[in-house]
C-alpha cells in the first residue's frame, strides 16, 4: 500500500497532485501552460498529459480528480482552469468537444473567489463554484450530489454560506466527493474570519488562503506522513494559525511546500530580511524528524534581488532545518536530458516517505521497452 504525491514544476506558481493507492485523487491548484514550447524548445513539463495518466476515469471514459483545491484566485494558482478542467451541467459533458477535459467531484474555494477582483484566469472556477453553489441555495435539502458538492472554506461575517457546504478553520475532513478517502485526513487551518475581513479591505488574496495539514495512514499505521500546503499564506496567517491551534500535532510535518514561492514573507515583511518573526520560527521547530523537507514550488532560486522566489528565505528554511539538505527546489531537483525539471514525486507507505525520480523511471521505461521487430512500423 503506497501513496503519492507529486509536485509538479511550473514556475512561481504551484499544481499538486495527490494520489491514494485507492485511487481516490487531490489536485491542489492549476498551473497549466497552453503552450510548452519556446523558439521550438520544450520549456515546460507537459503537467497535463501526466494528470490524465494518473487520474482515474468514470464509467464514460471521462478523466477525473475527486477534490480540487484552489487556494486562492491568483493567476499563478488557477492558469490553465479554462481549458483543462470541465465547468457546468455534467450531463452536458460532450466526449468530443470536451475530451480530456477533468471532470471535478468535489471543489474547495476560498471566500475571496466570489469578489469582484479576481485573477482572469480564476473567473471559470468562480463560475463553477456559483453554479454548484446554486444547487444548495435553491434547494434546501440539497446535500451535494457527485460533480456537484462545492465546499467554501473559511469563516464568514455575513453569514452567507450555509453549512452545508462551509468548513471553517479546525474542522478535519476525511471524506470528498460523497467519499471516504480511506487513508487520508484533511486538517484545515485557515483562513479565518479576522483575515478575510482584512483580505477584502485591503484586497489581499494572499490572506484568504486554504492552509490544510494532509493526515496519511497505511494499513496498520497512523499518521505515516504529514504535509502543510498553505497556497500564498504569509506571516500574519501563521502568527493567527498558531494562536488559534491547540494541539501542534495538527502543525507537525514531514513534507512543507514554502507559501508563497519561497517568498520572503513567511518569515517576515519583504523589507525586513534582518528578522525572524516568532510564526516561522514555531512552524519550522515542528518538523518531525531529521528526514523532513521543504519544497519550494518555484523557478530556480538565485542569488538576486527576486521575491518571490528569495535567496534569503531559502537560506533560512535551510538553517532552520534539522537537516539542511533537506531544501529542493522544483526547477532544479530533478531535470531530465531535454532540461525539462520533473515533478518531485513522494512516495509514502509504511515506513514513510521516498522520492522517486521521474526521469530516472522515464529512462528505465525506455531501456526495458522491446525493440520493434524489422519491417514494422
Amino acid at each position: 500500500m503506497e501513496h503519492k504525491i507529486k509536485i509538479y514544476p511550473v514556475g512561481n506558481a504551484d499544481c499538486i497532485l495527490v494520489k491514494l493507492s485507492n485511487g481516490k485523487t487531490i489536485i491542489f491548484d492549476c498551473q497549466i501552460h497552453a503552450d510548452l514550447y519556446e523558439n521550438g524548445k520544450q520549456i515546460w513539463f507537459d503537467v497535463k498529459t501526466d494528470l490524465l495518466k494518473e487520474l482515474p476515469k468514470d464509467s464514460l471514459n471521462r478523466p477525473y480528480v475527486d477534490l480540487y483545491v484552489n487556494t486562492h484566485p491568483h493567476d499563478d494558482h488557477c492558469r490553465g482552469f479554462e481549458g483543462n478542467f470541465y465547468h457546468g451541467d455534467p450531463d452536458k459533458y460532450d466526449k468530443d468537444k470536451d475530451k480530456d477535459k477533468i471532470m471535478i467531484g468535489e471543489l474547495w474555494v476560498t471566500t475571496m473567489l466570489f469578489k469582484n477582483d479576481i485573477a482572469e484566469s480564476a473567473e471559470e472556477i468562480r463560475r463553477e463554484a456559483k453554479r454548484r453553489r446554486s444547487l444548495y441555495d435553491n434547494d434546501e435539502d440539497f446535500t451535494g450530489s457527485k460533480w456537484n458538492y462545492l465546499r467554501i472554506i473559511g469563516y464568514d461575517k455575513d453569514n452567507e454560506y450555509d453549512n452545508r457546504y462551509g468548513y471553517i478553520p479546525g474542522k478535519v475532513v476525511d471524506r470528498a466527493n460523497g467519499r471516504s478517502f480511506e487513508w487520508l485526513s484533511i486538517f484545515i487551518h485557515a483562513p479565518f474570519k479576522k483575515d478575510i475581513e482584512t483580505a477584502k479591505r485591503d484586497d489581499d488574496k494572499n490572506a484568504t488562503s486554504i492552509v490544510v495539514q494532509l493526515r496519511f495512514s497505511v494499513e496498520g499505521k497512523d499518521n505515516v506522513c504529514r504535509t502543510l500546503f498553505a497556497g500564498d499564506a504569509e506571516h500574519e496567517i501563521w502568527q493567527h494559525i498558531l494562536d488559534n491551534n491547540a494541539d501542534d500535532e495538527n502543525l507537525r510535518w514531514n513534507i512543507f511546500v514554502a507559501p508563497h514561492h519561497c517568498s520572503w514573507t513567511f518569515f517576515n515583511e519583504s523589507n525586513n530580511k534582518k528578522d525572524v518573526l516568532p510564526s516561522a520560527s514555531n512552524i519550522m521547530g515542528l518538523q518531525i524528524d531529521g528526514k523532513s523537507e521543504v519544497v519550494a514550488s518555484s523557478k530556480e532560486i538565485l542569488n538576486d534581488q527576486d521575491n518571490p522566489p528569495c535567496y534569503e528565505a531559502k537560506q533560512k528554511y535551510k538553517e532552520k532545518l534539522i537537516n539542511s539538505q533537506n531544501f529542493f527546489n522544483t526547477a532544479t531537483f530533478d531535470v531530465n536530458s531535454s532540461d525539462i525539471p520533473q515533478p518531485i514525486t513522494y512516495i509514502i507507505g509504511i515506513t514513510g516517505k521516498r522520492k522517486e525520480l521521474e526521469s530516472t523511471k522515464a529512462a528505465e521505461s525506455v531501456v526495458s521497452r522491446p525493440a520493434p521487430r524489422a519491417g514494422l512500423k
